[in-house]
């Protein structure tokens, strides 16, 4: 089962295969960044209870790249394609997890690509007996 900082993980590992001589950040500072880099940022989460200890969780991220190329607009829609490839699935675990609503869009000189991820999760709790002993005494007809 997956958390949201494991899933980070999963993305900063397929994107460090991917794109070994980028740094990702996952904290914001940055105007101590150097160029070019990712910045993997949690837009929002969210958690549903469905049966019992079920629960639905969808978490949307924002992977932001900045470039350090002059035509930076050619060099974002490169990488963009790339990440539609490689982002589709995210190895958590031994887990594979399905990035949906997969979208970009460059802003600012900036590549801004989204996804979410929706999982399900079980929560363990502690049982309890669903029955106790019931006890009794058997009256006769004589008594």
């Amino acid at each position: 089962m997956a958390n949201i900082n494991d899933l980070i993980i999963g993305i900063s590992q397929a994107l460090e295969k991917e794109f070994p001589n980028i740094n990702i950040y996952k904290e914001e500072a940055k105007e101590d960044f150097k160029r070019p880099y990712f910045f993997i940022k949690v837009l929002s989460s969210m958690q549903k209870k469905e049966f019992n200890t079920r629960y639905k969780r969808n978490v949307s991220f924002d992977i932001s790249y900045f470039s350090d190329k002059e035509d930076i607009n050619w060099d974002c829609l490169n990488i963009a394609d790339k990440l539609y490839e490689i982002l589709e699935y995210v190895a958590v675990d031994k887990n594979l997890y399905r990035a949906t609503n997969m979208t970009h869009e460059i802003t600012e000189g900036a590549l801004h690509f989204f996804l979410q991820f929706s999982y399900r999760i079980v929560k363990q709790v502690e049982e309890e007996p669903k029955m106790q002993t019931l006890h009794g005494e058997v009256l006769t007809k004589n008594d």
